[in-house]
This record gives structure tokens, C-alpha cells and sequence, in this order.
């Protein structure tokens, strides 16, 4: 009898390491999707994932805090693409005049950022809503000025 349990406890242990064996690419896979294809596009995915959870609360002044801390993510991923360089730049014929265009575009983005947490510290949930939708708009604008196409 017990030679059976022993028997029974290995197949159990076998099927379970074969399992996280099979499902661990997957999870891999489903990270790379997440990934792009330069660090800044990696810092940019990170802050819209967090704006992305960000819009679903920004209204509920009971959550505040969380929006706080999803804010000050959405600051520290910009602050780190501010500092690098859109892969489009080295396409770009006046690439002095690109990236001050960059970084202006950058520090516009950071100073909305600002005004968005202190309208949120302030509990003013409705203003920081509409900003949440002017980020957006700067958001896709930058886009169209600073991607590679």
C-alpha cells in the first residue's frame, strides 16, 4: 500500500513540475508583449498601463491615494524617457532641432503631470479628470511627432 502512495505522490509531483515547465514560456510570451522595441518605448508602455488604470478611478475621490501612487509611476516612467532618445531621431535630417522639440514635448508632459497630482492632492477629482484626457491628447500628439512610423 504504501508503495502505491509513493508511486501516486510521484506522478503528482512529475505532472506539477511538468506543468510550470509548459506554462512558463507562455507567461514569458505574454511579458514580450509588453515589451517594445527600444527602453523608451518600454518606459512609454509602463506609464500608459498605469494611465490605463489610472482613467478607470481618477473621479473617485476615495481612491485618491492609489492615484497618487499610480501618478507618481506614470512621472518616474516620463522622467526616464525624457531622458533618452526617440529611436526616430537618427532618421531625422536636423536632429539638434528633433530632440529640443523632444524635450520640450517631455517637460510639457511633466508639467501636466504636476498639475494633475496637486489636482488630485487638492481632492479636485473632476479637474484632474479632464487633465487625464488632455495627457491623452499630448500623449497622441507626441506620438505623431516623436514614433517611428
Amino acid at each position: 500500500m504504501s508503495e502505491l502512495r509513493m508511486r501516486k505522490f510521484w506522478l503528482m509531483a512529475f505532472a506539477i513540475v511538468m506543468s510550470f515547465a509548459i506554462c512558463a514560456p507562455l507567461v514569458r510570451a505574454a511579458d514580450d508583449k509588453e515589451k517594445g522595441a527600444t527602453p523608451l518605448e518600454d518606459e512609454m508602455i509602463a506609464a500608459n498601463k498605469a494611465m490605463k488604470t489610472l482613467k478607470t478611478q481618477i473621479t473617485d475621490a476615495s481612491k485618491n491615494q492609489l492615484s497618487l501612487q499610480l501618478i507618481q509611476e506614470m512621472q518616474q516612467h516620463f522622467l526616464a524617457a525624457k531622458r533618452m532618445e526617440p529611436a526616430r531621431a537618427k532618421k531625422e535630417t536636423d536632429k539638434a532641432k528633433f530632440l529640443a522639440d523632444y524635450r520640450k514635448a517631455m517637460i510639457n508632459l511633466m508639467s501636466e503631470m504636476l498639475k494633475l497630482e496637486s489636482a488630485v492632492v487638492d481632492n479636485k477629482n473632476d479637474e484632474a479628470a479632464a487633465m487625464l484626457k488632455n495627457l491623452n491628447k499630448i500623449k497622441s500628439d507626441g506620438h505623431d511627432k516623436f514614433q517611428e512610423e
